[in-house]
C-alpha cells in the first residue's frame, strides 16, 4: 500500500467513527481502537478495505475489518449456530436467564466495565428500570435500563464480560406510546468466536413479542418483558444490512418492516 493509500485509508477510517447522536449513544472503546488502528505502523500488507458508510452500525463492524487489513490476520466468519462453527451452540429462541446468573451478570460489568469507563455506580443498577437477560446456548446476555442511561452486557463461553453498547437519555414509556419503539443497543461485538450483534430496546405498551428478521429471511425470537427487549445472533462482521424487526401487539396485530439501523437512529414514537 502506497502512502497516499495510507492516507486515504486514515481519513476514511476517522470519518466512519464520526458520533452517532451525541449526547446519546457512546462508545469509547470502539473510538480508542480505531485511533490505535489508525496510528500504529504497519507490520503486513493485508487486503485494501472499502470506504465505510457513516452508521454506528460500521463502526463497530469497521474496527474488526481494519484489525484484518492492518494485520494481515485471518477473519473467522461465525454461522448462526450448528456443528462446528463459532457459536454452535447459538439457538433461534432463548432461554430465561436464572435470576442469580442475571445479578452476577450485571454486578460484575458495572463494576468491572461500566463504572471505570462511564461512572455508572451500583447504586444506579440497584434503581435500574429493568434488567432483562437471555441465555442462548453456552452465551448470556442482558439489558441494564436505568432512567438516565442503558447498556448491554455479554459473557462468552469462556466465561468472560463483555460490555455491547451505551446509550444516554433514553425516551420515556409516554413517548412511545401503544406500538413504538426505540432501539437503545445496536453494536457488532468480537469475542474469541467471531462477531455478534447485540440489540435491546425500549417498547411501547400493547407490544408483548418481537421478531428480528435477519436479511434471507432467518427469524430471531427476542425475549419480552414489561416493555423491554434483547436479543442477539452471530454475525459475519462485513454483513449485509436490513435486518428488520416485527413488533406483535396484544390485540394480534403487527408491525412489520422496522428497520433496525434506522431505529436506533431515531426512535419510532406512537
Amino acid at each position: 500500500m502506497s502512502s497516499n493509500d495510507r492516507r486515504d485509508l486514515d481519513l476514511q477510517l476517522r470519518a466512519a467513527a464520526t458520533p452517532v447522536a451525541p449526547g446519546r449513544v457512546r462508545q469509547t472503546s470502539a473510538q480508542a481502537l480505531l485511533e490505535h488502528i489508525v496510528t500504529v505502523p504497519r507490520t503486513a500488507e493485508g487486503a485494501a478495505v472499502p470506504a465505510a458508510r457513516r452508521s454506528h452500525r460500521t463502526r463497530w463492524a469497521l474496527a474488526g475489518a481494519a484489525a484484518v487489513a492492518v494485520t494481515g490476520a485471518a477473519l473467522v466468519v461465525p454461522g448462526l449456530g450448528g456443528g462446528d462453527q463459532a457459536y454452535a451452540s447459538w439457538t433461534a429462541t432463548p432461554a430465561a436467564l436464572a435470576t442469580g446468573d442475571t445479578r452476577e451478570l450485571s454486578q460484575e460489568c458495572v463494576r468491572e466495565k461500566l463504572q471505570p469507563q462511564y461512572g455508572y455506580t451500583p447504586a444506579e443498577l440497584a434503581a435500574a428500570k429493568m434488567v432483562l437477560g437471555e441465555r442462548r446456548g453456552d452465551y448470556s446476555y442482558l439489558s441494564i435500563a436505568t432512567p438516565r442511561w442503558t447498556a448491554t452486557c455479554f459473557r462468552d463461553k469462556a466465561g468472560d464480560v463483555h460490555q455491547g453498547s451505551i446509550m444516554e437519555a433514553p425516551v420515556t414509556d409516554a413517548a412511545l406510546g401503544r406500538k413504538g419503539v426505540e432501539m437503545q443497543g445496536w453494536s457488532q461485538l468480537k469475542t474469541s468466536e467471531g462477531y455478534a450483534r447485540l440489540m435491546s430496546g425500549h417498547l411501547g405498551s400493547e407490544v408483548v413479542a418481537v421478531d428480528v428478521v435477519l436479511p434471507g429471511g432467518k427469524k430471531v425470537q427476542a425475549t419480552v418483558k414489561d416493555r423491554y427487549f434483547v436479543a442477539w445472533y452471530p454475525e459475519a462482521v462485513d454483513a449485509p444490512g436490513g435486518t428488520t424487526l416485527t413488533l406483535r401487539l396484544a390485540d394480534g396485530s403487527t408491525v412489520a418492516g422496522l428497520a433496525a439501523r434506522d431505529l436506533h437512529e431515531a426512535p419510532e414514537l406512537d
